[in-house]
């Protein structure tokens, strides 16, 4: 293409790309969520603009139901992944409310504990320096640390530790296991037990592969982040955008509406245009218009998000009647092609977006994936799917034998499965698996 035309034709594409479908393009590519902050800010900035919170509404309660996205398909599950909101009482208050009961201790010492209980990070361990702490409440070293102590006591356990290791032996003391093997484990040869070096701290407690054994399973039982339920906001809510549901023997797609906003014009404005002056009118003028491109957006972006989305799972039926083992190999372009869309209007439409499945609540984009070639058919296989397959034989292995990677592309091959060895250790660590060494049990 010469210069000329070209620069012709990326002019006609800008000319093109009119505020109606820059707008539609922008609301697309918002989440749920993010579409709601976005309705809201444009409340604030237009004054004709009224946003309302949704009803409650049921939509498969009754005669609502649109038949017009249903497709056939047929088999499923009907296990949901619930995903819910509580609100946590913060670490502090907690701490505070235990400080309370705490009878045989002076202000000093108190004022030194609140110091403390305001100083634990996210993880509740301590990571100011008793010297500084000293120095700050002009005491002894040996003052802090007894108030220390104090803080230590208190639930959960392992709050105040400052660090790892003494977040465990705490954990441990409190169990009255202080003269344990696991205790001495964890006071000395930490690392060792992390890399499962088992011969050699067998070696150097004089003890059996059995015992060293038993007391790693004991220390992993205590929890490295005691104060990890507690949380300084509420936790988040992951609310599906799309909906996959089970009706009769077919597959409904529903576009998720729950938590987004209606739309509606202040009436007030919208009766100033026959009595104002003609500069507020053309305000008044611009404002209804951007009212009315926002809400022809908003349909524009359920349309082509119901689109796209029926589009991916009439392409996954087997995962949506199967499961993971079910999906299929999908790329962009498969699904623009076949909606004459363009492959960034398809990523915009699942992006940071979630569907909820009969198996589960997935990132859309999770269900784009890249082949793998197979032996056996002329379809390629899915990364997902293989790192399920090499997630079930490890599940399934004698833990004294353990399979290594060499084993596993062995089994894999045997289903048709030829990939690297290197990439069964990618996709064996990808799911956070560790190699054959550090799974044997003894």
């Amino acid at each position: 293409m010469e210069l000329g035309a070209s620069l012709s034709f990326e002019q006609n594409l800008q000319l093109k790309l009119t505020p109606e479908l820059r707008q539609s393009l922008n609301l697309l590519q918002y989440s749920s969520m993010e579409l709601r902050d976005y309705l809201y800010q444009q409340e604030m900035e237009n004054p004709l603009l009224e946003v309302n919170e949704p009803q409650d509404n049921d939509f498969f309660a009754g005669n609502n139901r649109d038949t017009s996205m249903i497709f056939s398909s047929s088999g499923s599950k009907d296990n949901y992944l619930e995903f819910g909101a509580s609100d946590h009482e913060t670490l502090e208050n907690y701490l505070m409310d235990q400080l309370l009961s705490l009878k045989e201790i002076t202000d000093t010492q108190k004022n030194i504990l609140r110091f403390m209980i305001y100083n634990l990070n996210e993880a509740g361990f301590l990571e100011i320096e008793l010297a500084i702490i000293a120095r700050i409440f002009k005491v002894s070293l040996g003052e802090v640390e007894h108030v220390l102590s104090y803080l230590q006591s208190l639930e959960p356990v392992g709050v105040g530790a400052r660090n790892f290791k003494e977040c465990l032996l705490i954990q441990l003391h409190s169990k009255a296991l202080g003269d344990s093997l696991a205790y001495r484990i964890v006071e000395t040869h930490l690392e060792d037990a992390g890399q499962k070096k088992y011969m050699k701290l067998a070696e150097y407690f004089g003890v059996s592969l059995q015992n060293i054994q038993a007391a790693i399973d004991l220390i992993q039982t205590l929890n490295p982040r005691p104060c990890s339920q507690f949380s300084t906001s509420v936790t988040s809510y992951i609310e599906p955008d799309v909906i996959v549901e089970r009706v009769n023997q077919e597959y409904m797609v529903v576009v998720n509406d729950d938590m987004i906003p209606t739309l509606s014009i202040n009436e007030a404005y919208k009766n100033l245009r026959n009595n104002s002056t003609k500069e507020v009118n053309k305000y008044i003028k611009e404002k209804y218009q951007d009212v009315l491109t926002l809400m022809n957006g908003l349909a524009q972006r359920k349309l082509t998000l119901y689109k796209v989305t029926k589009a991916i799972v009439e392409k996954q039926g087997a995962f949506i009647q199967e499961g993971i083992m079910g999906l299929k190999p999908m790329t962009l372009s498969v699904i623009a092609t076949e909606l004459g869309y363009h492959e960034s209007t398809i990523s915009r439409a699942i992006s940071n977006k979630y569907i909820q499945t009969p198996h589960g609540l997935f990132k859309i984009r999770s269900l784009f994936t890249v082949g793998v070639s197979t032996t056996t058919c002329f379809e390629m296989e899915s990364p997902v799917v293989i790192k399920e397959k090499i997630r079930k034989l490890i599940n399934q292995e004698d833990k004294r034998k353990p399979l290594s990677d060499q084993m596993l592309l062995k089994l894999l091959e045997r289903e048709g499965i030829t990939i690297a060895r290197r990439t069964v250790a990618k996709y064996r660590e990808e799911i956070g698996v560790q190699n054959s060494t550090k799974r044997k049990r003894f």
